[in-house]
């Protein structure tokens, strides 16, 4: 079986209907699957004015970014699968109106209660978005040039959108109110969807493409479970019953997920998706790249408000160079896969991230920006994009009418490695705080050794990653290799 590249030779794409518009459809598709991922940062930088005014308490201010990312996290599967039966342009369109919606919702909200709600919906409707946006991107430039242009273009939005909501929800909620972090969803979501009904052609409903409810369900809730317990980890720590129970029926509701795959009449995930050897180090890859971005940018952000007590502008000014490094790798990247395939490019990004993470480890009270803080971001930007841009392409490519659920299982993985990153690493600075003494200087001393020690950790763990999705295929390589030799000799 070929390597899925994201260049498989299919029809000329000047052939293709409306190719002046899939330019403009590109910037539309980049900037929805912005607004669903720049929800989370946006309004983590919101939150504490939220929680003042709202006289919230820790535990529901925090789970106003929790249930978000829970919601996104377990309904993308879901999503993709439904993409695909129902059309991609479609859901996508539901998706945007229906964020724009819960967003006001949120943005009205006067109890806690109704803004916990909202962010639940809005974090449903913006799993529709990530298992939409990109399929429909690979689908507009299946080939070639293009397609290399459109996922380039991905990566630089994405790298410098991820920076600019550090900036713009820390302006928004010095200048105006936390209610503009989720009230500015509402002209750009419903700006998106008029561009899209425009600029996208119209897709059929698929009636070979049946809906696993069992599957949904089991996964869905199996994933939750472990997003959820994976969050619970970094406050109540590893060893807490709950944490444990949560964490164990995850697991096992997983494993129910796997086995009712081989009774299904027609699977949520496609085996076959997986059987190429490409596209599952691609999906390996972007799990492992959202633990090294994520618990990163939770090291970065928690090292700077405890360590330098910075406002919320100057947070976000100071992630800007996380765009620069992805902008710089987005511009050399194309040329890079020219030469190399995807293995070794997926290989290398989470390197590059590791080696974010391990500056990590000389973090000190003392440290300062440009020798602390900005080689972290630099690489951390440039690895995740590296990973991410080559996941989604050759996850996608040559993936049929199963695009939908192909591309979700990219922004899945992420989510979840996010998730066991910023727990695994809050798990470590809780340990190590938890030994300190009760001076607020011995404190800060021993979080920051805590911040230093997780890095350390998740750039062995990405390291290692990144040497598994390089190594193995050779190995396997080579024994298929040897094995022919022997049935020659």
């Amino acid at each position: 079986m070929s390597a899925v590249t994201g260049t498989l030779p299919t029809e000329s794409e000047s052939s293709r209907p409306a190719n002046k518009r899939r330019w403009w459809a590109l910037g539309l598709l980049t900037g929805a699957n912005l607004q669903a991922f720049s929800a989370v940062t946006i309004m983590n930088v919101a939150l504490p004015q939220t929680q003042t005014q709202l006289g919230m308490t820790a535990g529901s201010a925090q789970a106003v970014v929790t249930v978000y990312s829970l919601t996104f996290g377990t309904l993308i599967l879901v999503g993709g699968r439904i993409a695909d039966a129902l059309g991609l342009r479609r859901c996508l369109i539901g998706g945007l109106v229906a964020f724009a919606l819960f967003s006001l919702l949120g943005g009205l909200a006067a109890q806690p209660a109704i803004l916990l709600v909202s962010r639940t919906l809005q974090g449903g409707a913006a799993a529709f978005i990530a298992a939409t946006a990109i399929p429909l991107m690979s689908v507009l430039f299946p080939v070639g040039r293009g397609r290399n242009i459109a996922f380039g273009t991905l990566g630089i939005v994405m790298g410098i959108g991820t920076a600019g909501s550090f900036v713009f929800g820390g302006v928004m909620a010095d200048l105006l109110t936390w209610r503009w972090s989720l009230l500015i969803n509402v002209p750009l979501a419903l700006l998106t969807t008029a561009g899209i009904f425009m600029m996208i052609p119209k897709d059929k409903s698929k009636s070979n493409v049946r809906f696993d409810l069992l599957g949904a369900v089991l996964v869905s809730v199996s994933l939750g479970m472990l997003v959820f317990a994976l969050d619970r980890a970094s406050i109540l720590g590893w060893q807490h019953l709950g944490t444990q129970a949560l964490l164990a029926g995850g697991v096992v509701g997983i494993a129910l997920f796997v086995v009712s795959l081989r009774f299904a009449e027609q699977q949520l995930i496609p085996t076959h998706l997986v059987h190429n050897g490409v596209r599952a180090a691609g999906y390996v890859a972007a799990f492992f790249a959202g633990i090294a971005m994520f618990a990163g940018m939770f090291v970065l952000t928690s090292f700077m408000q405890s360590a330098w007590d910075v406002s919320s502008v100057r947070m976000g000014l100071a992630f800007l160079p996380f765009a620069a490094g992805a902008v710089i790798v987005t511009a050399t990247l194309p040329r890079i896969r020219s030469y190399i395939g995807a293995r070794p490019v997926l290989a290398g990004g989470l390197l590059i991230a590791a080696g974010g993470l391990a500056s990590l480890g000389s973090l000190t009270p003392t440290s300062g920006y440009i020798g602390g803080v900005l080689p972290a971001m630099l690489l951390l930007g440039a690895g995740g994009t590296v990973v991410m841009i080559t996941a989604g392409d050759v996850a996608t490519a040559g993936a049929g009418d199963d695009s939908g659920i192909a591309g979700a299982l990219v922004n899945s993985s992420q989510q979840i490695g996010a998730a066991l990153g910023t727990a695994t690493v809050g798990a470590v600075i809780h340990s190590v705080t938890k030994g300190s003494e009760v001076g607020d200087s011995e404190v800060t001393v021993a979080t920051v050794a805590g911040y230093a020690q997780g890095g350390l950790l998740g750039a062995a763990i990405v390291a290692a990653a990144a040497i598994a999705v390089f190594v193995i295929r050779n190995w396997r390589l080579s024994q298929r290799r040897d094995g022919r030799r022997k049935n020659h000799a």
